[in-house]
Formats: C-alpha cells, sequence, structure tokens
C-alpha cells in the first residue's frame, strides 16, 4: 500500500519500468527461450505491472477525497 507522495512516484516509476520491459519482451520475437517461459515472463510482468496499478489507482483515491 502507498502511504506519501514519495513511494506513490517510486511505484509509478516501477509501474513504467515494468511496462517497458512486457512490451519489449512482447515485441521481441526470437530471443532464445521457450514460448512456454517466454509466456512465463510475460505473465509475471503483467501481473505485477497490474498490482502497481491497483497500488497506484488506490493512492490516487485518497488524494482525491482529501481534496
Amino acid at each position: 500500500m502507498i502511504k506519501n507522495k514519495r513511494q506513490y512516484r517510486i511505484t509509478k516509476a516501477q509501474a513504467q519500468k515494468f511496462w517497458q520491459a512486457l512490451t519489449q519482451l512482447q515485441a521481441a520475437e526470437e530471443i532464445g527461450l521457450h514460448p512456454r517461459l517466454r509466456q512465463a515472463e510475460v505473465d509475471a510482468l503483467e501481473s505485477q505491472w497490474d498490482s502497481l496499478q491497483v497500488e497506484i489507482a488506490a493512492y490516487e483515491v485518497l488524494l482525491n477525497r482529501q481534496g
């Protein structure tokens, strides 16, 4: 759970890094990985990115309620 603006900025930066890694992995057709292993990596990145997005959204709701 994000508790302050510093954590919010860090979490947003991490989410951006996960998104970049995810898009690069999805765009790379030949990276020498077995398709199942590649899909496992994509799934892991998507899961982590989704979790960060939930945390970011929850903090933004709190910010909006405070005014």
